[in-house]
């Protein structure tokens, strides 16, 4: 993979953070969090749930990119898909953008700044970050939607 494929997740990260398809993910995640942790029948889980889902596995990717060694197994789900408490919301909103931003710099950076074992397995967890970023935010912006129309 080469200098294109970079350039292509550069590119990816833009997308997402500046809205090209759902809105931008700072405007999207601008609730409270009572609105953010609040169920809407038949939706599987809240706003809150989603975010928190979606950060776990940020961080997972986000600490292979920095050299961390991934849990292995059943250990790697453990947490995933816990129901947060509202007051979690302020920390869990700032801490998706600022680990968007954070992929997003690594993806554009010269030279490319990972601690993986090649820029190929890089760019494949990249992907998959901003991949699952996307999905999950216009999930995210669905239940924003259901939620608001819930309070008419």
């Amino acid at each position: 993979m080469g200098r294109m494929d970079r350039r292509a997740v550069t590119l990816l990260f833009r997308q997402i953070r500046e809205g090209w398809d759902v809105p931008t993910p700072t405007g999207m995640l601008r609730v409270k969090g009572d609105a953010a942790a609040r169920e809407v029948a038949p939706l599987p889980y809240s706003l809150l749930t989603n975010l928190c889902h979606t950060v776990y596995w940020q961080r997972l990717w986000l600490a292979s990119l920095h050299g961390e060694p991934r849990p292995t197994g059943m250990k790697a789900w453990t947490g995933d898909w816990r129901v947060p408490e509202a007051s979690e919301w302020p920390t869990l909103r700032a801490e998706f953008l600022a680990g968007l931003d954070e992929a997003a710099r690594i993806a554009n950076s010269e030279p490319f700044d990972h601690r993986m074992e090649s820029d190929e397995k890089a760019i494949e967890v990249l992907v998959a970050l901003a991949v699952h970023a996307a999905y999950h935010l216009g999930q995210m912006n669905l239940l924003k939607r259901a939620v608001r129309e819930v309070k008419r």
